[in-house]
């Protein structure tokens, strides 16, 4: 019978390989332990420079986005500030023509009384107001159209007292006579 001793091969064989690491001499040793140690350092130091450079891209990128969105916001930023200097422009101005409506109300509804009053035969050459005090100046055909134009001057509530009539005259304008005349009155503040 063959006996054939397979373990006691595997033994063998691992001893040459580890025999082989320590075959080597004991003054190439530490060469070999610290050529070891700086390839392991340098694999470490490759590591974590590949690591950092992964990180700066990554960080790269995020401050790209975010400048983007940066110029973004400059951009409706600025579009609001000129949409609130425009809305504050307007606003102004309505302001300003509603100062006006009402410092033009009471030129206007004198005036709107005015013409409301006017009869047939009766025009009017000049309306002078300085203050509250109010100068009609004009002609009729008659004094009755005086009377009523008066009348309803009095009557429309424009006016604080009685109107005075202050001048009346006849004036011949070619073949017809027509009285010449001029009112004056206070109107109302806020009228």
């Amino acid at each position: 019978m063959i006996r054939v001793n397979l373990i006691g091969g595997a033994e063998a064989r691992r001893a040459s390989g580890c025999s082989r690491f320590l075959s080597v001499p004991p003054e190439q040793r530490a060469a070999l332990f610290g050529v070891t140690v700086l390839m392991a350092t340098a694999i470490g130091v490759a590591g974590d420079w590949w690591t950092l450079d992964r990180s700066r891209r990554g960080l790269d990128a995020e401050i790209a986005v975010q400048d983007a969105q940066l110029v973004q916001l400059q951009e409706a930023s600025r579009l609001v500030l000129a949409a609130e200097a425009r809305e504050k422009d307007l606003r102004e101005r309505v302001d300003l023509i509603e100062r006006l409506r009402a410092a033009q109300r009471a030129p206007v509804a004198l005036l709107e009384a005015v013409s409301l009053s006017l009869p047939d035969g009766l025009w009017l050459l000049e309306l002078k107001q300085t203050g509250a005090s109010v100068r009609i100046e004009g002609r009729a055909e008659s004094l009755t159209a005086l009377t009523d134009f008066v009348d309803r001057l009095q009557h429309s509530g424009r006016f604080v007292q009685a109107l005075d009539i202050v001048t009346t005259n006849m004036e011949a304008i070619g073949d017809a006579s027509v009285v010449r005349f001029a009112i004056r009155g206070d109107v109302r503040v806020g009228a």
